[in-house]
């Protein structure tokens, strides 16, 4: 063969193997779609999911000053996206390319360096491969590298990430697009133990890349909260024969703490019907799962981060923060980074309102009596004692392992710690920042003695009572959650306390209790306003905490006559006073009348004193004649009365004979048909009172 047909047949194959070459370039970019799932608390309207991210490998690396094609990527989940609207439709919902870390812009592409054009809008473009390896830059190779964007509302389930750059990391390398901050409506939407998923989509990608996967679990969903109603002591359930839930109206109880709320518990003898410390009853807060108590952010309580310090700003973690600094810490904050630009809201983006709150609710109040709670979670070191009046303790912190267990020998700097703050009924801030409630009665110390609360508190706050104001027989209380042990199921117990005085008119009736996550409502979508952590209304169902009688006593007499020559004598007494201590008592008594008259005419009407009957006197009376206290004559009737009187501890008895007591005479006790307190479950009148049998 020669020279030139040689020659002639290498450039054929040159050009032929060249254009082989030309029809399979570029390579594939191939990616595929991951997450780190989040347990959510079921009652959740704006929880915190998992990451989704997108890792892509091969493709042909552009050279420098290359223009990169840019794509918009999309997430949508399974549940309503619940982010914060920072500059409506942009939201706080963040993606990152290859995890930049925070150092100052500007320094290469492992500097944070967001997107964030003009007020409004979230596109840089054109892009361009940068000098820098991987990275893409606003002008051909010098500019300034853009590697985070800011997500826009595209519906209630989606947001889209608009021009996102792509830049093939070419033979080897990879390239990683995560999208942080997301947040959804767990609350209605998920049955408890569901998943919450993601699913994400590239509009007019390049013709070489691929989306082999695209969906992804970010969120396991469970129960975050139980609520329990306890005793005094937080050792057990409250029950109806307890003395702290049944009360009368003509007792007083906590009689300083009535007169003045920065007083304490009022003691024995000092006005009180009962003698142990004034708390009535505890209500206690166990987490659904651990660390579904949740503090704001790594900042200590109240303290906002600084440029350098405090800000949750490594995107590969979750919630950003650096787990070389921070080790399982569990918090309601996503990443944030206070040194990005103002534009869009960048500098806020992320971080949450303030910590899970604590929600207690109060309803069908009585008139004129009071209700308190402890500022702080109790303290479970302290054993409670019936000795002092101003005893902590029924806290029982954790039910786990660890030295978070309920006992005397709990480390108090590992108990979870929790401080009421001054919001509305529902849990929101009423100023633009959290604010602690003030506590002005040290009726409840964290030890024996003081009120200084231990590390983890906020700064300057210190144990005791609160008052709770009480609107349309309702009140509320609203503690932060501060800090909490992820490594364990926490609880966390605060004090019930009641009073009032007889002199003020108590009114009578059953007040109930419930709690919840706070702050409830503001709403299943994106909101400008809605308040991060907020949770849905859907707390425990309400329970009695403590009930009011009314200070009456029945009294039932079975047989009286007035005919074939009989007549039957009554007396009633009121023995409100006694050397016991009792308070005296006056009031009317109405005389009902069952039965008949001679002649089978109808029983007489109803008839109430005209005076009353004061503690330590008695009315006395026939059907024959009437008597004592306005009270008529009502010759002929036989039957029984029933006697109601206006206060308590009444007894009466009634003495039938013929006229004169001459041949036949027979007397007897009237029956008490009050409650005495054994659990009658046939009691009639639904009031408690002294039956001391016949």
């Amino acid at each position: 063969m020669s020279d030139s047909r040689k020659l002639f047949l290498a450039l054929a194959m040159l050009v032929f193997v060249t254009g082989i070459a030309s029809a399979q370039s570029p390579t594939v970019i191939a990616c595929n779609v991951f997450a780190q799932p989040l347990t959510v608390r079921a009652e959740g309207l704006a929880e915190q999911l998992g990451d989704v991210t997108t890792t892509c490998t091969g493709g042909t690396a552009p050279a420098a000053g290359t223009a990169l094609p840019q794509v918009n990527i999309s997430v949508t989940t399974s549940v309503n996206l619940t982010n914060r609207l920072l500059s409506d439709p942009i939201t706080d919902a963040l993606l990152f390319i290859d995890d930049p870390q925070p150092l100052a812009p500007g320094n290469g592409l492992g500097a944070q360096s967001p997107c964030a054009p003009a007020a409004g809008s979230t596109v840089c473009a054109p892009l361009f491969a940068s000098a820098t390896v991987g990275a893409a830059s606003e002008t051909s190779a010098l500019g300034t590298i853009r590697n985070i964007f800011q997500g826009v509302r595209q519906n209630d389930t989606t947001v889209v990430f608009l021009a996102v750059p792509i830049n093939a990391p070419g033979v080897g390398g990879s390239r990683t697009y995560r999208v942080k901050n997301l947040r959804g409506a767990i609350a209605g939407s998920t049955a408890t133990n569901g998943q919450i998923f993601a699913f994400v989509s590239i509009q007019n990608p390049p013709a070489n890349l691929q989306l082999n996967s695209s969906t992804a679990n970010i969120g396991f969903v469970q129960p975050g909260i139980a609520v329990a109603l306890r005793n005094q002591a937080g050792t057990g359930g409250l029950s109806t024969g307890s003395a702290r839930i049944f009360n009368f109206v003509c007792d007083t109880y906590n009689r300083d703490l009535y007169d003045n709320s920065a007083n304490n518990y009022s003691g024995s003898g000092a006005g009180n019907t009962f003698t142990l410390t004034g708390r009535s009853s505890v209500i206690r807060y166990t987490e659904g799962y651990p660390a579904s108590f949740k503090r704001r952010d790594v900042n200590p309580p109240l303290t906002e981060p600084t440029a350098t310090v405090g800000n949750q700003n490594v995107p590969q973690s979750n919630n950003g923060l650096d787990p070389a600094v921070i080790n399982n810490l569990v918090v309601d904050s996503g990443f944030f980074n206070i040194n990005f630009t103002a534009t869009n809201g960048l500098n806020r983006a992320g971080r949450a309102d303030h910590g899970t709150r604590l929600r207690a609710v109060f309803g069908n109040i009585p008139a004129n009596i009071k209700v308190f709670v402890s500022a702080h979670a109790l303290n479970s070191a302290l054993a409670f004692s019936t000795t002092s009046s101003r005893s902590s303790g029924g806290g029982e912190t954790g039910i786990g392992n660890g030295a978070t267990n309920a006992g005397a020998g709990n480390a108090v700097a590992l108990q979870p710690k929790a401080f009421a703050v001054s919001s509305t009924t529902t849990g929101q801030n009423i100023a633009a920042a959290t604010v602690l409630a003030n506590p002005l009665s040290a009726a409840e110390e964290w030890s024996v003695g003081s009120r200084v609360l231990p590390a983890g508190y906020p700064s300057g706050a210190q144990a005791g009572l609160l008052e709770l104001p009480v609107s349309g027989g309702s009140a509320s209380a609203i503690w932060e959650i501060f800090s909490e042990t992820p490594n364990d199921t926490d609880r966390l117990s605060f004090a019930i306390a009641w009073a009032y005085r007889s002199v003020a008119n108590p009114g009578a009736g059953t007040a109930t209790a419930s709690g919840s996550f706070a702050p409830v409502g503001g709403g299943s979508t994106m909101s400008a306003g809605a308040t991060i952590p907020r949770f849905s209304d859907s707390g425990s169902t309400a329970s009695t905490v403590a009930s009011w009688n009314l200070c009456v006593t029945n009294l039932l007499y079975p047989f009286v006559t007035n005919q074939v020559g009989f007549d039957t004598g009554m007396s009633v007494s009121n023995t409100t006073q006694d050397p016991f201590g009792t308070p005296s008592q006056s009031g009317n008594f109405t005389v009902n009348y069952y039965g008949g008259t001679t002649g089978g005419g109808a029983a007489p009407a109803a008839q109430t004193t005209t005076s009353v009957l004061a503690g330590g006197q008695t009315a006395v009376f026939s059907l024959s004649s009437g008597g004592t206290n306005g009270i008529a004559a009502t010759p002929g009737f036989q039957g029984y009365i029933i006697v109601q009187c206006q206060f308590r501890f009444a007894h009466g008895f009634a003495f039938i004979s013929d006229l004169g007591a001459a041949k036949l005479s027979h007397g007897y006790l009237a029956l008490v048909m009050d409650l005495s307190g054994t659990g009658d479950s046939l009691n009639r009148t639904g009031i408690a009172g002294e039956n001391l049998g016949q």
